[in-house]
Order: structure tokens, then sequence, then C-alpha cells
């Protein structure tokens, strides 16, 4: 699969504005403390995405921070405080585009190595 570098200038747009609507969505995500979290997941992603679109020397930890929050957001629907089919797919969405992405970088960085 050849990588095309254009497609990693704002790789996190979608899943940042995804995850922004969830967060304010007090009837989708009824815990302060997981809105509270997405919120302060937003703040890494938007930086993971501004570095990613300046350089390529952070991809690599860009990548393992991804999944990191793809398996953190994987668990918080899971253990959401009212089980919620919406939110568990919402979130399932967004958790495999964060590995994707993940994946992408993880490409791209040892394509560049």
């Amino acid at each position: 699969m050849s990588l095309n570098i254009p497609a990693l200038l704002h790789p996190l747009d979608s899943v940042i504005v995804e995850l922004r609507e969830i967060s304010g969505d007090h009837e989708l995500l009824r815990s302060t403390v997981d809105a509270g979290s997405l919120r302060r997941m937003l703040v890494h992603l938007s930086n993971i995405n501004l570095s990613v679109a300046s350089s390529t020397r952070d991809h690599v930890n860009a990548s393992k921070r991804l999944n990191d929050f793809a398996f953190t957001l994987t668990r918080m629907a899971r253990h959401a405080d009212l089980p919620n089919d919406l939110l568990t797919t919402r979130m399932a969405v967004i958790a495999a585009a964060l590995r994707a992405t993940s994946a992408e970088l993880a490409e791209h960085a040892a394509q560049s190595s």
C-alpha cells in the first residue's frame, strides 16, 4: 500500500469532531467523568493532529498514543453508566478510525526510516 503524504495532513479531524460532539451530548454520555476524560483526550488528539501534520519525527509516538486512546474509548463505551448501543457503536467506529490512523502513521514512519 502506497502512502500519500497529503492524507496525513490532518488525519484526526473527523475523530476530533465526533468526540467533541459526543462529549457535549449529555443524553448520550451521562457520566461527567467520561465527558471530562473525552475533553482531555480531545486536547491530546488535537496536539497529535498538529504534530503529525508538521513533522514525521513524531509518527511512531503518535501511533502508540492513538492505539492507547482507541483502547480507552472501547473500555469507556463498555463501562458507560447506562449501557447504550448508540454510544458503543459510535465509540467503536472512532476507535477503529484511531487504529487505522495509527497503522498508517506507523507504516509512514517505517518507510521514512
